[in-house]
């Protein structure tokens, strides 16, 4: 063999073009019949002005899987009707930018369009009878608010003239539509009852994001509209909400402590009542919610940085549905057949590109049988090592992390260690195929690097008391647990503690700043979307009521704990060079808190760069513009941590 030949059979790391180009499947739906998957094959980066996907179906049993919608549009939301003979989706092929709702044969053929709206649309779903579709519709523009905009008399007064979010329940073969959900109130999310006469609904006041981490309410509407009866309150959402067969429960998830996230499944009477926790002392974390047969219900759910399938029956007896321990990570969306004997998912892990998977619960020992293979050539990539990795941080605290080594390592040898740290904070890393823009796991260890990705206390997966253990510590037992994990793996000659660098997103930008101010130990960071001052991110930001999970009172009431842990005040201390990149249009974590981080280091003459991204929000979307941050991030890290590389 030719030398050039045999270099080109060596497997070589990921290239930026493939961490920005490739495609990855999401929303896998089961037929009713469970003989076909329908799901939605979007790019991971938006090339023009508008995004653009396709729906694909592939056979249960197996086989190649085949696009079912050309796309040259955004069709997404694939709902198979209850006899399986039709697809109902959500496309922008009318107008650009703006949805409706179309149906087509479930063997092809002409899509037929069946909503006289379009615009801002999600969660499409059919009645149990198969006659009505349901579609949360956000409020169109007036004629004359566009009117206004083209004479440019458009001043606008914060908190009015909302545009809401509401139900709409279209009737198919009439071809009409009514808003049923009540006025002046944002719909969140529903479900259809059994007998299809009836839909719950979670609702707040306003269309604010901010609402959903306050009072919501649950309600029931009859299908043709009327007045709502009420059924409870609480604080933050009822997600996932699914009714029992006999149409007398609802099961939802929702909180298990201050902070306001889904970490147990409860079960309420519709007629009203209290509710009945499903899950007491779940040391995992109850990620999503599904219908599964007549008698029971699907959990999606985190355990440690795996994720698993539960059968989770409505008196609460939990039956693991896969063989053996959970491994691997699962996209919330699962679905099963009429039967609950099939489910369909989107999985992945360290060494496995996001696919479609699907389960047999008639097998003896159940397993994941893949059905399709979208990107071969990223799994044939030279790839970083996995390990899972558990340390002690304060007495009697283990924290648990992803380890990626760096490809080629060699025991014994030590590396220059990366430590990405995840947003929420009420989030985790997950064991999974760490390569996009917002994961750098791969792309980092394929150029010699070895990268930890620590999930400190505050994270999920681990039950509610590990979840809730930031209030009143914000910023500190996370330090702790991050920290720890360094000194950790450079006592096992791994890390060089000469060249560490930290870096993340959101929450993980947060962190970033907050270390960079107590410790001069690293000698790069990236922060991104970052918030350094708590106090002004509260006043900037779309979810204030958040920080509630977590302190025990707002920074007008009280600043100092706020002040207390934000990395401006001890910003002095800094010496680490870092690199702030955010999203302009970021309504999340404003582009302010960048510019701050920036002014502060750049006025302390620490070395520092600021790179901003145009019509970007909290998550980068362009495809130029992930281009450019992984490879800032690559070159940032190499250029202080590697310098060799650089020259």
């Amino acid at each position: 063999m030719a030398d050039d030949e045999q270099a080109s059979s060596v497997p070589q790391p990921l290239t930026t073009e493939q961490l920005v180009t490739h495609r990855r499947p999401s929303d896998p739906q089961i037929s009713p019949d469970g003989e076909r998957i329908a799901f939605t094959l979007r790019p991971v980066s938006k090339e023009k002005e508008h995004p653009e996907s396709a729906i694909w179906v592939v056979s249960f049993a197996g086989g190649e899987p085949r696009q079912f919608t050309a796309g040259q549009w955004d069709d997404e939301e694939p709902r198979w009707s209850p006899d399986g003979r039709r697809l109902a989706f959500l496309s922008d092929r009318a107008e650009r930018g703006k949805k409706s709702v179309y149906i087509m044969p479930a063997d092809g053929g002409e899509a037929r369009r069946v909503f006289d709206q379009q615009g801002d649309m999600e969660q499409l779903s059919w009645s149990p009878d198969g006659r009505f579709l349901a579609v949360l519709f956000t409020d169109p523009e007036t004629e004359e608010e566009k009117k206004r905009k083209e004479e440019r008399d458009d001043a606008r007064v914060w908190d009015t003239d909302y545009k809401y979010q509401r139900l709409w329940v279209i009737d198919v073969e009439a071809g009409t539509a009514k808003a049923v959900s009540p006025e002046g109130r944002q719909v969140w999310t529903y479900a259809w009852s059994p007998d299809g006469e009836r839909l719950a609904l979670n609702l707040t006041p306003t269309p604010r994001i901010d609402d959903i981490f306050l009072e919501n309410e649950v309600v029931i509407v009859p299908r043709a509209g009327g007045d709502p009866t009420p059924v409870f309150r609480q604080i933050g959402m009822a997600e996932h909400l699914t009714w029992s067969q006999d149409g007398k429960y609802l099961a939802y998830r929702a909180r298990a402590g201050r902070v306001v996230h889904g970490d147990y499944v409860y079960r309420i009477p519709v007629e009203g009542g209290e509710p009945v926790c499903l899950t007491p002392g779940y040391d995992g974390t109850s990620e999503a919610l599904w219908p599964l047969g007549r008698d029971a219900l699907l959990m999606v759910a985190d355990e440690g940085v795996n994720m698993t399938l539960y059968r989770l029956s409505w008196e609460g007896e939990r039956e693991r549905l896969l063989a053996g321990e959970p491994l691997g990570t699962f996209a919330p969306v699962a679905t099963a057949d009429a039967s609950g004997q099939r489910i369909a998912v989107v999985w992945e892990d360290a060494r496995h590109a996001p696919d479609v998977w699907v389960l047999s619960r008639d097998d003896i020992s159940p397993a994941l049988q893949r059905r399709t293979h979208f990107n071969p050539e990223l799994e044939a990539a030279a790839l970083g090592e996995l390990e899972i990795v558990r340390w002690e941080s304060d007495p009697g605290v283990e924290v648990e992390g992803l380890l990626f080594k760096p490809v080629g390592y060699q025991e014994g040898q030590r590396y220059p260690l990366v430590v990405q740290i995840h947003g929420g904070p009420t989030w985790l890393w997950t064991n999974q195929f760490a390569a996009t823009w917002h994961e750098w796991a791969h792309a980092l260890a394929g150029r010699g690097y070895a990268v930890l990705m620590p999930n400190p206390r505050g994270s999920t997966g681990r039950g509610p008391e590990y979840s809730n253990a930031l209030f009143g510590d914000v910023g500190g037992c996370e330090y702790r647990d991050i920290m720890a994990g360094v000194d950790y793996l450079i006592e096992r000659g791994i890390a060089d503690p000469e060249r560490l660098g930290v870096g993340g997103w959101s929450w993980g930008g947060y962190m970033t700043a907050w270390i960079v101010s107590q410790t001069t130990r690293f000698k790069a960071a990236v922060m991104g979307a970052g918030l350094p001052n708590m106090i002004s991110d509260n006043g900037l930001g779309d979810i204030p009521s958040a920080n509630l999970s977590y302190f025990e009172t707002s920074p007008y009431h009280d600043p100092e704990p706020y002040f207390e842990r934000s990395a401006i005040r001890y910003i002095r201390n800094a010496t680490t060079p870092t690199l702030i990149l955010h999203g302009e249009e970021d309504r999340r974590v404003a582009m302010a808190q960048g510019q701050e981080m920036y002014v502060a280091l750049r006025t302390l003459g620490v070395e520092t760069q600021f790179v901003t991204y145009p019509r970007e929000g909290h998550s980068i979307q362009e495809r130029k513009h992930q281009v450019d941050l992984i490879d800032r991030v690559i070159g940032w890290f190499d250029r202080h941590l590697r310098p060799e590389q650089t020259g």
